[in-house]
């Protein structure tokens, strides 16, 4: 039952509460059944041991029964009692135990047991028993349970893990080490045996095979070989024994639940444990069963996708029919499953006499570029340019260069031949570059050649990056034309499209219709393994929760965005992600590690993205000309290069930046501009200036009128609205909203925010009446500066001192020449003595 030590018991709650409760009600003097079913590796055996260190914990008599033989002792003679019954389904003495379940004993007692899912006999027997029995079905654990059993593993680890491990806490532990990558392209039902699975994982999922007798083993080895799920009669191809013989034998795989039949379907109860059977099979094994039930499949006219499977693993070199095979099915999956069509066509080419498998590279390239492949996609379509202009390839490879971030060479792929049908990605590139114009002129060329979905969705992006109200149809377009157009098509028709549209959606503040795509596009993305379109929509997705303020999701989409881009080989879409979340690292960890981590992307949509956060970045650390220099940098010190649909943000930042500069006259035409863009910030923008102009009422208003952005925003707007009102000498209203500034950062995760708000407490109590200090004495400090001359007494330096206390080094400096002043000394070893002096 396990040793002393004790892993954490993640995503069981329900049963535990469960289990006490029993326990409970045993101590009460009941009697009653405490049944936990599941497949292998569910984590029952833990649960009977967590009932039996319960119970033993709180004085009750604890047994453990063995599978050969029932209990000697009478159940009731030590009253109250446990009896744990494990692996319930493989006991020789299940008439006993159908007995005692259907007599009660007259003692309070638990009867604890444990089966796996697919046992007959006890569930009858349950059903028939008078006993109260709790029924308990521990299923597979979720993202959160495992990243509470695994604390510091990053969220999108997390979540492969459950999808490598189907949750079972078995093949958790399993894959303790192991890169989860690893797991699932072993796992992959099509790209079945291409990558072997670790020797540690196959030790545990395969140890139910082994326990099989030969023919048992030889049949799942054949189920595991067929297909997932199988078709029956391609299962009894491959067993190569009589077709009795495997029905007897599939009775016996479903019993004991490793494989599950639906119809004349079978499959494995889990791809973990299909791959552990088909790798334990031997090479020679599997080649003749694939051998056989591919002969099957062609004589039979079987789907195309199902040939290729066997004969990818049986093709032979000048197997000129197996090539056609492989190449046919990989133009039928090319979209839904891009990188297995690019291993067919990888595998058609290698079987190919010399020079036949030339007409093969497009194929190959296109493929490559949809599974995410994006370096070797590129040297691929270019091999295959090389030769020949085909519409296909060049809309393919400018595609791919455009995903690297390599804007000019693929606008130059579109110019050098008056290619077909290259509209839309022409539309592409335009929006990416900021050239609106050039994007709907492009757009609608898409429309017109019948790609309406990518020209409705670019156009509508085209509109709300040069900032016009497309949601009142400006420019007589109408963006909802293409939300209608999307929700009406199936999955293959939009997968490359969401992103854009939910990018649209952002912008017009229909973050419930953006976020709805941005699911529906990684379902697709991660369903058909077009990884190509997944950072982008990671990106949108990371965008959302910065609206929203759930500023981890923030953090957790993009870490995983740029996971998925690097191992694309695109540092332009890592360099989104990048970007998108440079305003979560501001919030969270302040200025000076946001300045540090800012990006580069070649997009200057997306440089604008990181530009308005390095601007912010600046504002909150105080350094205003800084601010200004950066602004006028990106974007012109008239903002002339800024998007229509930035340019309230920007606006917004530079009246602020400006107010510090004591250029308010500047700064409130600017602040008019971003009000006049109806963004909640060009209120805050403008309660700075009525501030600096001595409107102190004015400034309250505007500020009040600025807590109606995203959570974050309200959050500052209250601390700002705080700051006014203690400047009117209403400190209590002050603190009120003070402190509700405080629980904005706090239920955001705005960590930096939320520590540096003490500031503003600070200033609040500084303003309440106090008596003078003499200079020359430390009582003469203010409670900031003190804290500062201590910890400069300590020997930190002012960048150390300005990191424990979330501070910008200019604050630092400013607050110790006032400690010099007030101390009258000139260096910090003075203000040591100083302190040192008022100690003794």
């Amino acid at each position: 039952m396990g040793g002393p030590a004790r892993e954490p018991l993640a995503g069981r709650e329900q049963e535990l509460s469960a289990l006490r409760r029993s326990l409970d009600a045993l101590v009460a003097g009941q009697s009653l059944v405490v049944a936990v079913h599941g497949e292998p590796g569910a984590g029952k055996t833990r649960l009977l041991s967590e009932l039996a260190t319960a119970a033993d914990s709180s004085g009750v008599a604890v047994r453990f029964a063995e599978v050969s033989r029932p209990p000697s002792e009478r159940i009731s003679e030590h009253s109250p009692s446990v009896l744990v019954i494990d692996d319930a389904h493989t006991v020789k003495w299940a008439e006993w135990l159908e007995s005692l379940l259907r007599v009660p004993p007259s003692g309070p007692v638990i009867v604890a047991l444990a089966y796996r899912d697919g046992c007959q006999w006890l569930p009858a027997a349950l059903a028939r028993s008078p006993w109260q029995v709790t029924r308990l079905s521990p299923g597979p654990l979720d993202t959160s349970a495992v990243a509470a059993l695994m604390p510091g593993t990053p969220r999108h680890v997390c979540a492969q893990l459950v999808a490598a491990s189907g949750g079972n806490p078995l093949y958790l532990s399993a894959l303790a080490g192991i890169s989860p990558e690893i797991v699932l392209s072993a796992i992959d039902p099509r790209g079945l045996g291409e990558t072997p699975l670790p020797d540690a994982v196959l030790a545990v999922a395969a140890s139910e095979i082994l326990a099989l007798d030969e023919v048992q083993r030889e049949v799942a080895y054949a189920v595991a070989a067929s297909g997932f799920p199988a078709d029956l009669d391609v299962v009894v191809r491959a067993a190569g024994v009589p077709e009795a013989v495997v029905l007897r034998a599939l009775d016996d795989l479903v019993a004991i639940g490793l494989v599950r039949a639906h119809g004349s379907r079978i499959a494995f109860r889990h791809q973990l444990v299909r791959a552990a059977a088909y790798q334990s099979a031997g090479v020679t094994w599997r080649t003749a069963a694939h051998r056989r039930a591919g002969e099957y499949l062609r004589a039979k006219g079987g789907p195309l996708p199902l040939q290729a499977f066997h004969a990818a693993r049986t093709a032979t070199y000048g197997d000129v029919a197996a090539a056609a095979t492989l190449a046919s099915a990989a133009e039928v999956v090319l979209d839904s499953a891009p990188a297995i069509a690019a291993r067919w066509v990888d595998r058609a080419m290698q079987i190919l006499p010399h020079g036949a498998g030339e007409r093969l590279v497009p194929l190959l390239g296109r493929a490559l570029g949809l599974g995410g492949d994006l370096t070797r996609a590129r040297d691929v379509l270019h091999q295959a340019l090389a030769t020949k202009d085909e519409p296909e390839v060049v809309r393919a490879c400018a595609r791919t260069e455009r995903l690297l971030g390599r804007y000019t060479e693929a606008e130059a792929l579109l110019a050098r031949a008056d290619t077909p049908g290259t509209a839309a990605e022409r539309a592409a590139i335009a929006a990416l570059l900021d050239d609106t114009e050039s994007c709907v002129v492009h757009a609608r060329q898409a429309i017109a050649q019948g790609d309406e979905v990518a020209g409705h969705v670019l156009v509508a992006l085209a509109s709300v990056r040069a900032g016009l109200r497309a949601d009142a149809g400006d420019d007589g377009h109408d963006p909802w034309a293409a939300v209608r157009l999307v929700d009406g098509l199936p999955d293959a028709a939009v997968g490359d499209h969401l992103a854009g549209l939910a990018w649209v959606e952002l912008a017009l503040d229909r973050s419930a219709e953006a976020a709805r795509h941005v699911r529906r596009g990684l379902d697709i993305a991660r369903g058909t393994g077009r990884r190509s379109s997944v950072p982008e929509l990671l990106a949108v997705d990371a965008a959302l929760a910065l609206r929203s303020g759930h500023l981890d999701r923030v953090r957790t989409s993009c870490e995983e965005a740029r996971a998925v881009a690097t191992a694309m080989g695109s540092a332009e879409l890592a360099a989104l992600a990048a970007a998108v979340e440079l305003s979560a690292v501001l919030w969270q960890n302040g200025p000076e590690e946001a300045l540090a981590a800012v990006p580069a992307p070649r997009s200057p949509w997306w440089g604008e993205i990181a530009g308005m956060a390095v601007a912010e970045s600046h504002l909150v650390a105080g350094d205003f000309a800084a601010c200004v220099r950066h602004m006028a940098d990106a974007v012109g010190a008239d903002l002339g290069r800024a998007s229509g649909w930035g340019r309230g943000t920007w606006a917004a930042h530079l009246a602020v930046a400006l107010v510090g500069l004591d250029r308010v006259d500047e700064a409130a035409g600017f602040a008019e501009e971003a009000v006049s863009r109806g963004s909640a910030i060009g209120h805050y923008a403008r309660s700075h200036v009525f501030a600096a102009l001595g409107l102190s009422s004015a400034a309250r208003d505007e500020a009040v009128r600025a807590i109606s952005g995203g959570p974050v925003r309200q959050a500052r707007a209250r601390e700002l609205l705080a700051e006014h009102l203690a400047a009117g000498g209403d400190l209590g209203t002050a603190r009120v909203e003070l402190g509700k500034a405080k629980e904005g950062y706090l239920a955001c995760g705005a960590t930096w925010l939320s520590t540096r708000v003490r500031l503003t407490e600070a200033r609040l109590g500084a303003r309440a009446p106090r008596p003078r200090r003499p200079h020359g004495t430390v009582e003469a400090l203010s409670g900031r500066e003190l804290e500062i001359a201590e910890l400069v007494a300590t020997g930190l330096t002012n960048r150390e001192v300005a990191t424990r206390l979330f501070l910008s080094r200019k604050t630092v400096e400013g607050h110790l020449a006032r400690v010099f002043t007030k101390l009258g000394v000139k260096s910090r070893m003075g203000v040591a003595q100083r302190l040192a002096a008022r100690s003794s």
